[in-house]
């Protein structure tokens, strides 16, 4: 599919050398889009989910009855790394459900390789309730540790006011602590997973055109960002209704302090980035980089509508903040393939990893979309088109399409967006 596309804003006056170029442009971008819908409208029966892990995407609530205390710990259902999250603990009497009076409490926080992250030993609930906030550095799963003792008569040898120790508030409230027993239960220890996806930022924006909007989302293809290691920064545009917005292009400068680390060119043109640009044909893009040093670093963002995109906003700006951690251990840059699994890496040669495989009659093969953009594993070829044998449909990044070849032959396959991807699997 060829693109000849320019950034128009209806208000704008043209220039006359650019209105063939335009003309040009709907046209063969319509002849594309006709080719595109051709090749969706075939039904195929295929495998399509979300990459497997070990790491389920939602965290639950959960509650742990020791020895007559109750504790109920809760955090939001998706955690993002490096976003500030809210951690709810509350403490009961297990029999009356009574929230505990005056409770001490030791919390530690540790990421997925044990690291503590957040620690404190004086932590002090009057009510029952311990509720903090703390930012998960890396995705993976993270544990919270929690010990809760309660306040007896007596500390430091000395007696503790009756107000002070901890009663079990079936009355209500701490006030009147007289109508309460006290419940002296000791120490308890609860530990509980929190599911950390990878740094996901959103930004809603204004778009230049009167009225619109448009939703930004920065998010990475990893648990955790590791200085000296290659990542995969993802850019998704959406429609205010949250539909993805088809052909924006981006210029996109990533930097720490005053050191540049990438920075696309000049536009060249205030109508389009004439220069080169990064360009979404279904609403996302992406982009690789080995960030040389830990540390934060500042992504920004130019975006603009093209005349074939499916919603018009004309220009918007964004910026995100990217937390790169230390390494750790071996540091692998190469991306490795297990036993009968396809890597799809997108527009950069060879495509798919291997390219060509021989495999065994009955075989399943697994296609992991490695890549951060949008992309099909279809079956046949760009000149003849889809031969129906197998397709994936879209694969967002992180998916994975399974495919069982019971016949021997030779099977070519190419990805219905960018045309030029394509491999082969020999069945023997």
């Amino acid at each position: 599919m060829i693109d000849l596309e320019i950034p128009l804003n209806n208000n704008r006056r043209q220039k006359p050398q650019m209105k063939k170029l335009l003309s040009a442009t709907i046209a063969m971008s319509t002849i594309a889009l006709i080719a595109f819908v051709v090749i969706s409208e075939n039904v195929y029966e295929s495998n399509v989910y979300a990459a497997p892990t070990n790491i389920p995407q939602e965290n639950q609530q959960g509650q742990t009855t020791s020895d007559g205390i109750k504790v109920e710990f809760g955090v939001p259902s998706k955690v993002y790394a490096t976003e500030l999250t809210p951690v709810t603990i509350k403490v009961t009497d297990a029999n009356s459900g009574a929230n505990l009076s005056h409770v001490d409490w030791a919390i530690v926080v540790k990421d997925s390789h044990g690291n503590v992250v957040y620690k404190t030993t004086t932590a002090h609930s009057h009510v029952g309730i311990m509720d903090f906030n703390v930012a998960f550095p890396i995705g993976g799963e993270n544990t919270v540790s929690l010990t809760s003792s309660s306040i007896g008569s007596k500390m430091m040898g000395m007696d503790v006011p009756l107000m002070a120790r901890t009663h079990t508030m079936t009355s209500g409230s701490p006030m009147t602590f007289e109508k309460d027993s006290e419940n002296n239960f000791g120490s308890r220890t609860f530990e509980y997973p929190v599911y950390v996806l990878p740094q996901k930022q959103t930004r809603i924006l204004d778009g230049s055109e009167k009225g619109t909007k448009v939703n930004v989302e920065l998010s990475t293809s990893s648990n955790e960002i590791i200085a000296g290691q290659p990542a995969t920064l993802i850019l998704t545009v959406t429609q205010p209704n949250g539909e993805m917005l088809t052909h924006p292009d981006a210029l996109i400068s990533v930097r720490r302090g005053s050191y540049m680390l990438s920075n696309s060119a000049e536009p060249g043109d205030p109508m389009m980035p004439m220069n080169g640009a990064y360009h979404g044909h279904l609403g996302q893009m992406s982009y690789t980089a080995t960030f040389p040093s830990a540390g934060n670093y500042i992504v920004n963002v130019d975006l603009s509508s093209l005349p074939v995109s499916n919603y018009q906003f004309g220009h918007t700006s964004a910026r995100f903040n990217i937390l790169v951690s230390d390494s750790v251990g071996d540091t692998a840059g190469t991306l490795k393939t297990a036993e009968n699994h396809i890597n799809i890496l997108g527009l950069e040669s060879p495509f798919y990893s291997p390219n060509g495989i021989n495999v065994k009659a009955g075989t399943t093969l697994t296609f992991d979309n490695t890549d951060g953009n949008f992309h099909t594993v279809t079956s046949g070829t760009a000149e003849s088109g889809p031969d129906g044998k197998f397709d994936s449909s879209l694969l967002a990044s992180g998916q994975s399409f399974d495919v069982k070849l019971d016949k021997p032959g030779t099977y070519n396959y190419f990805c219905t967006i960018h045309t030029t991807m394509r491999g082969t699997v020999t069945v023997s």
